[in-house]
């Protein structure tokens, strides 16, 4: 995700993402669970940046999300822009992206997202929590395939 066309649809999909999160994302719930499309934006733009750009990426989502929720800001942004670093960072290793990837990678980072986010804002009861997260990691990975495919026309691969 290099230069203006790469700011460009990111800034576009933060936006879109933030308002699918205000919107729908509580009306496609399926069993208690909904998906965090800020965060599948964030994994799957930062399968194509590097570390800072991650970071930044990041950071700007966690910003919509905690102003979208309402409460606990920080910990929106502190989470966010950490999944982005880490995310940036498995980029610049020697892999092949492909929608498998992006399936595995965006429920890994849901769930370590959302443990984190645990640390951060402790919670009474915590099994259904980690019930939800896992529920929210296979949702996640799954609405991350088309996006991530979407991107793989759109944007260069950091390989080529």
């Amino acid at each position: 995700m290099k230069g203006a066309k790469g700011w460009s649809i990111a800034i576009l999909l933060l936006w879109f993402a933030g308002a699918l999160q205000q919107a729908v994302a509580y009306q496609i719930s399926a069993g208690g669970v909904s998906p965090d499309f800020p965060l599948i934006v964030i994994v799957t733009l930062c399968l194509f940046a590097d570390k800072r750009t991650g970071s930044i990426v990041g950071f700007l989502a966690g910003a919509i999300h905690g102003a979208i929720a309402g409460g606990h800001m920080a910990a929106y942004t502190i989470t966010r822009t950490l999944i982005g670093f880490l995310v940036g960072w498995f980029t610049g290793m020697e892999f092949e992206g492909n929608i498998a990837v992006a399936f595995i990678v965006t429920a890994a980072a849901t769930i370590c997202t959302q443990l984190t986010f645990l640390l951060l804002t402790p919670r009474g009861a915590i099994l259904p929590f980690l019930l939800a997260t896992i529920g929210s990691a296979m949702y996640n990975g799954v609405l991350a395939i088309p996006l991530y495919a979407l991107l793989k026309k759109v944007l260069d691969s950091p390989r080529h």
